[in-house]
Order: structure tokens, then sequence, then C-alpha cells
């Protein structure tokens, strides 16, 4: 699992930063909410931690900033206010679970671990009878047998799969794949059709105008 964590606590985001590493998780940590937006891309998560008082982009305009693009990671505020207009506000925005500081480590990794299994995570997806995913080193396989994608493709199908049952825009795919690069929207149709010729054309339906899915 990939944990992004924001909190400008030096100390504290050290050791969540340790804690969690130490239990086998991938931690990406930021002081900054700028610096956030600017090195870390919001779709390559699992879950994120995020502190409300912090420099720049503040943790609700980072979880408004992640509402804005159809993220449905699960979030979870680590802050220092206890009134219950912030609890409130945190909830009503989309958080998952709000914890006051000062609290254990262990006590934000039950709360994290009850969200995620609401979410029912596989790191194995079925995709149909001959092909499933590993979320986790993000191969496909086919028969059991690994098949090879290109960067890009293998990008596009993640995202596709880790949004399943939902649209995935063309915009979202260009924001995941490509980052801030122009590029003609051409382009990601030529590499879904790659993608159909290793998986089949019935997998990955085209919605008109919008973008694609994999129901």
């Amino acid at each position: 699992m990939r944990i992004l964590l924001l909190e400008d606590d030096h100390l504290l985001r050290k050791h969540i930063k340790k804690y969690f590493e130490l239990k086998g998780y991938k931690v990406d940590a930021f002081a900054d909410g700028e610096e956030l937006l600017d090195n870390a891309n919001l779709y390559d998560y699992d879950f994120f931690i995020l502190d409300i008082n912090v420099p720049n982009y503040n943790g609700y305009e980072i979880l408004e900033y992640i509402k804005s693009k159809h993220i449905n990671t699960p979030v979870i505020f680590i802050s220092a206010y206890s009134d219950i207009e912030n609890i409130k506000k945190a909830f009503k925005m989309g958080a998952s679970d709000y914890i006051k500081k000062p609290f254990e480590l262990a006590e934000l990794e039950l709360r994290m671990e009850n969200i995620l299994s609401k979410f029912h995570k596989e790191d194995n997806i079925k995709i149909d009878e001959e092909c499933e995913y590993n979320f986790d080193s993000r191969t496909l396989f086919k028969n059991k047998e690994p098949v090879i994608l290109s960067k890009k493709q293998n990008d596009i199908l993640y995202i596709l799969l880790k949004n399943r049952g939902n649209v995935v825009t063309f915009d979202t795919i260009a924001d995941f794949v490509y980052g801030d690069e122009l590029i003609d929207y051409k382009t990601i149709s030529s590499h879904i059709r790659d993608i159909r010729k290793k998986i089949g054309n019935k997998i990955i339906q085209n919605v008109r105008g919008v973008g694609y899915i994999i129901k």
C-alpha cells in the first residue's frame, strides 16, 4: 500500500513515515501543501493522511483538490484542531476519519485498517476469466502468464482498474499518465487499442466524448 502524508511537524512526520515503512508500506511525506501538489501524483496512492494547518495549501484545500479530480482514495485528517466545527467541516468535505492530536500511531493504523476494510481493496483483481492484474507489482497476467505492456499502457490500465465501475475521463487519464505534458486524446485512444489487443475488445468500454470504463 502506498500512503501520501502531509504533516509540517518534522518529528511527527518522521515518526509516522518510519512507523508505516516498518510495516512494509510505501510513504511519501510532505511538509507543505504546495510541495505536495507539485511533486505527488495524487492518483497513485491508496491512502491520504493530511494535517490541516500546514503552509501554503492547507489540508482542506488539498482535500478539495483531490475531490475535484474525482479521486476516491480514503482520507484521514490528523489535527490539533479539536473543535466540533472543524470536525464537521472535514466530514462534510468527504474525509473518512478525523484524529485529534496527540494520538498513538497504533490508533492511526487501526483507524486506517477499519476504513480500508470497507473499500475491499485487493492486491490482485480478476478482470475476466483469463486476465487478472496485480496492483502491488502493477503486472497484468493472462492465463497466469505475465503480459508485457508499455509504461503508458500499464498506467492507463492501472487507473481504469483502480476506478473500476466508474467512468475515467480523458482529463483524468491525461493527468495521471502524462502530468503537465500536453497531448492529443487520440494518443490515449491509440494506447487503449493496443491494450485491447492484449486483453480483448470487450473489457475497456468507451463512453463517447467522456472517457473509458471497466465494469
